[in-house]
């Protein structure tokens, strides 16, 4: 890692973030005024499509859309849903899973304008390391807006470079390292892609559902590996941002059966 410098690492984070944006979406709440309600991502697995998300975003999936042509379509995602099922609130829900097995008119629509991610850039089993080489790409709320007089939906999305907490600091946080992920939230320093430049960070209700992303820093012209689904930015802990790790999601599809993926070596479903 020595020989890799962090502008190295920097430069080709921004040059991925063109494709990870085109695997991640936004979710409107209400088809009036345009609630930005959360994030998700597209994956293909085998031949299956399904779509990442946070178990709280799903919740709402009778109210839900996904803008389509900067907003003048709006698409209701069908298909199947996983969720777990948390034996306190959701708000206490350390997985908050939700997977959407995509039906086929969703598909149709959905590749007309995104893409999925294949499951060779899905990375399980992940050791998580103290250093600025992850990736949170998801759209913040208060970055999101409606055009009355356009007839049109706009968002900015919230880029930030981050790195893992250690290892023993999980249960100061009644986080499990085996099925979750925490990263620092730096405010002060967030990628401003208009300005090229680093600049204060919103606030981050909107990014439950998007993916965390990890480029090895020994193998830079490789393509960053989905590790995680965002799902929490807790009010006690500002400076910190938690995800589920995505061995989760593949592992309750394998034990449901609908793909029979590499499993994980940290855990597993009974």
């Amino acid at each position: 890692m020595e020989n890799t410098t962090l502008t190295e690492i920097v430069q080709r984070q921004l040059k991925s973030i063109p494709k990870i944006r085109s695997y991640t979406c936004i979710f409107l709440k209400n088809k009036n005024d345009y609630k930005q309600h959360g994030t998700g991502v597209f994956v293909k697995i085998e031949s299956k499509y399904f779509l990442f998300t946070a178990a709280h975003v799903l919740d709402d999936i009778e109210d839900i859309f996904i803008p389509l042509n900067k907003g003048a379509d709006l698409l209701r995602p069908g298909g199947e849903i996983i969720t777990n099922h948390p034996t306190t609130r959701r708000e206490n829900d350390e997985l908050d899973l939700g997977i959407l097995i995509l039906d086929e008119l969703s598909i149709q629509d959905i590749s007309n304008h995104y893409s999925f991610l294949e499951s060779e850039d899905i990375q399980i089993n992940h050791n998580p390391s103290n250093f600025l080489n992850y990736l949170i790409f998801g759209y913040p709320s208060t970055w999101s807006k409606k055009s009355i007089t356009k007839k049109s939906f706009h968002t900015r999305p919230f880029i930030h470079q981050t790195k893992c907490i250690k290892k023993e600091d999980y249960t100061k946080y009644n986080r499990k390292e085996f099925l979750n992920l925490i990263v620092e939230y730096d405010r002060q320093n967030t990628i401003n892609l208009k300005s090229q430049s680093l600049s204060f960070g919103p606030n981050l209700f909107g990014i439950s559902g998007c993916g965390l992303w990890y480029l090895n820093p020994m193998d830079l012209a490789s393509n960053p590996k989905l590790i995680g689904i965002m799902n929490e930015w807790s009010i006690e802990n500002r400076n910190k941002l938690f995800a589920t790790r995505i061995d989760a999601y593949t592992e309750m599809l394998r034990n449901n059966k609908i793909i029979t993926f590499t499993e994980s070596s940290l855990f597993g479903f009974k």
